[in-house]
């Protein structure tokens, strides 16, 4: 049965707008919720000029788990390349494990030159990430798993790293994957493969084949099905589609190729490189609707490529009423 789950936008709502829609979330029948772990947001300001938001989602998950009783809980997603050493991520995920046992799990990705270069950082390139991260995820699971940790990587170091609270596992990790090197580190170190709005035939051909041939070099999973697929979808939701297509507009810029390559990590610079993606091409890319019947579609057509979960990032005018129409409409047809 697919799992749905929430995505808490950090950057578009204050921690406490996001901790109402959690709650929401809950009521609605959702899954699981995915925060953004971002040190600067995406953009400057939204739609109605006010300002973006840039909360923590370190402090904010235990105030999340807190507020909610069975929805797991985690990042969507957490880059560890120099602002975090693994070891601090395994010891906050260890705690958070500790309290609310059974429902917290980490995203790790790549990252972006908003988490790095605000604190004094240079942004490696993508190969050097990868090799980062990989090192982390192994890292991780060691302090989960083995006492007194030493290690001298190519990346980072331990010297008699202990985890004294905390399982004897770590949380569920998931790996997001844009390509195929990601795709094939999920398939061969991740418990899940996380992936934002690709086309389906693009999953089809390149990504889920890449993971597949991580799986066959890794000491975890059997199978890709040992590997839980969660495709993430960017949708507004509103009675008024006009109004739904504003709300979403500022997050056009992470449609833009050159966004990525961006050296940059100034939201104003970043918001005004998105300043002219057309109308059609923010409908193309996300799901911009005032008809219930576009979410359950959507939520059929990565269903039918393979995924286990579909994540719903909500820039609705009215979380409430989205939320509502997912339990009405969309949850229901997936039981």
């Amino acid at each position: 049965m697919v799992r749905f789950g929430y995505f808490a936008s950090l950057e578009e709502f204050s921690p406490a707008a996001c901790l109402d829609q959690v709650e929401l979330a809950e009521a609605a029948g959702f899954d699981s919720v995915w925060v953004n772990d971002h040190f600067h947001p995406w953009f400057d300001h939204l739609a109605d000029g006010s300002s973006a938001h840039g909360g923590n989602c370190w402090t904010w998950l235990p105030a999340a788990l807190d507020r909610t009783e069975d929805i797991d809980v985690g990042t969507g997603v957490t880059a560890v390349i120099n602002r975090y050493h693994p070891a601090n991520v395994a010891h906050r995920l260890a705690t958070l494990a500790e309290l609310y046992p059974d429902r917290v799990f980490l995203g790790i990705g790549t990252g972006e030159s908003l988490n790095e270069v605000p604190l004094g950082n240079a942004l490696p390139d993508y190969g050097e990430r990868a090799r980062r991260t990989a090192e982390a995820i192994r890292l991780i699971r060691r302090l989960f798993e083995e006492e007194f940790v030493d290690h001298e990587g190519q990346f980072w170091t331990l010297d008699g790293a202990n985890l004294y609270t905390g399982p004897d596992e770590a949380p569920p990790i998931h790996v997001a994957a844009s390509g195929p090197t990601s795709a094939r580190m999920a398939g061969d170190l991740g418990d899940g493969l996380v992936t934002v709005y690709e086309p389906p035939e693009r999953v089809r051909e390149e990504l889920f084949p890449a993971a597949e041939a991580g799986v066959e070099k890794s000491a975890r999973n059997d199978s890709l099905d040992d590997v839980h697929r969660t495709v993430h979808v960017h949708c507004a939701y509103a009675e008024d589609e006009q109004a739904a297509l504003e709300e979403i507009r500022p997050w056009g810029l992470t449609l833009l190729d050159d966004v990525w390559s961006s050296d940059s990590a100034d939201p104003r610079e970043l918001q005004a490189m998105g300043a002219d993606v057309s109308d059609e091409r923010l409908r193309e890319a996300f799901v911009v609707t005032s008809d219930p019947q576009d979410l359950l579609d959507v939520t059929q057509t990565y269903v039918d490529v393979g995924f286990d979960e579909v994540v719903f990032q909500s820039s609705s005018p009215d979380q409430a009423a989205f939320c509502d129409v997912m339990a009405e409409d969309v949850l229901p047809a997936f039981e």
